[in-house]
């Protein structure tokens, strides 16, 4: 299907920020403000990349992999994070500013009910970094650091880089439903499961790959239905994750967190279909017969549906362009109640890098057939849009932030939907 057009929308604020914004997401426990991770290449050592071209999808393959067998010099990045309010007016006001000593790639906070106001980011230097965001009436830093660690001792020493080359931590991603685990990627293709019994301490890697990717896993996401097990004391769930590869890849694992063992019990099939890097996974829920509807994005500019089976290969039921590499989707709001029109439908921000931001629906019309609508679009974005998030409170119309990198730009729009 070729890309629908949608609504051309206008920003209603608009910022430059100080250095490249990389990812961005409004705060579940105080849904007014919002962080934004910032990504900075040092121009005194390099020439500055995107994120991924500096994780490797540089411009220049061919040069890339002449430069392939030989040493690389670590490359010296940098970022910060900043807190946001928007306010009633629609003003967006700066709050805090944390300078960081890696670039950030991405943030989470955590999506689990009582733990809201709990982030997770992730960098450049393969570390992992928890913070708590608690805005007070008097307090002007209300982000407060946790705790920080990196990949080796994440993993009590067993993976660390080799000489002459680098791990980077591209993504990060929070189980739905148990707040003391996450899943991170590398620029080595490795999916990781993480274990956080404290905020500020015991934390564990385990060092056995969940998933697995022949070049960058750039985005895992895992599903928030949990299978049966042998014991109370472990759980069962699928994993999902993209890769540089152009492979979707999921399974399903089953995690003991009393001694933070891991087994794979389906290892991990491929999806083809993608014709570039899957850079973005959303799952949506289990049918009756247990499929679970899953959406895709793509470097390919498509974003695509399927159904995944216990068992078996994933069929594709709909893909349409966006005109931009789809870097990122993040869930506006899924109505599973028939209407006259469709049986479910899931309305979703996606944000497409080169082309800005989109306001799609996907769903299954009341004869069973799957449709991709745009709704709106946002392309005042010079440069790349990597990260879009929307107030999830605002009911009256839905208001979005979102960023690009090269122009360094946070924007504030709004689409009134029904």
């Amino acid at each position: 299907m070729e890309e629908d057009s949608g609504k051309l929308i206008n920003s209603v604020w608009s910022r430059e920020l100080d250095l490249p914004p990389s990812c961005v997401e409004f705060c579940p426990a105080h849904p007014s403000y919002f962080l934004v991770g910032t990504y900075n290449l040092q121009k005194d050592k390099v020439d500055a990349h995107t994120p991924e071209q500096d994780a490797g999808d540089d411009d220049n393959k061919d040069d890339a992999k002449s430069q392939a067998a030989k040493p690389k010099k670590a490359q010296s990045r940098n970022g910060s994070i900043l807190v946001f309010q928007l306010q009633d007016d629609n003003n967006i006001v700066p709050i805090q500013t944390e300078p960081q000593p890696s670039a950030l790639l991405d943030l989470h906070f955590n999506p689990i009910e009582g733990f809201g106001d709990i982030c997770a980011t992730v960098s450049s230097t393969a570390t992992l970094a928890i913070f708590r965001l608690s805005p007070g009436p008097e307090d002007d830093k209300p982000l407060k650091h946790l705790n920080t660690m990196d990949i080796s001792s994440l993993s009590g020493g067993d993976i660390s880089a080799s000489d002459g080359s680098e791990i980077l931590f591209l993504s990060v991603c929070w189980h739905p439903s148990r707040a003391d685990m996450l899943a991170v990627t590398t620029n080595t293709g490795h999916v990781y499961l993480v274990h956080l019994p404290a905020w500020d301490k015991g934390w564990k890697l385990l060092p056995e790959p969940a998933t697995t990717h022949t070049l960058e896993a750039w985005t895992v996401n895992l599903s928030p239905y949990l299978g049966p097990t042998d014991s109370p004391e472990e759980v069962s769930f699928r994993i999902f994750s993209g890769g540089d590869d152009s492979k979707l890849r999921f399974g399903i694992v089953i995690w003991s967190p009393s001694d933070d063992h891991l087994t794979e019990t389906i290892s991990a099939v491929e999806a083809r279909g993608h014709d570039a890097g899957v850079t973005a996974i959303l799952p949506l829920f289990v049918l009756e017969d247990g499929s679970e509807l899953l959406v895709t994005g793509s470097y390919d500019e498509n974003i695509r549906l399927f159904s995944l089976a216990p068992y078996g290969r994933p069929k594709k039921l709909v893909e349409m362009g966006l005109g931009g590499g789809v870097w990122r989707l993040t869930l506006i709001n899924l109505d599973k109640t028939p209407s006259l029109t469709y049986n479910w439908r899931a309305r979703i921000l996606a944000s497409c890098m080169h082309a800005g931001s989109r306001v799609v629906d996907v769903l299954q019309t009341v004869d069973g057939e799957h449709h991709v609508r745009v709704l709106g679009r946002f392309e005042e974005h010079k440069s790349m849009n990597y990260g879009s998030d929307f107030h999830p409170q605002r009911k009256d119309s839905l208001t979005v932030v979102s960023t690009s990198f090269y122009d360094r730009l946070l924007c504030l729009w709004q689409l009134d939907i029904a």
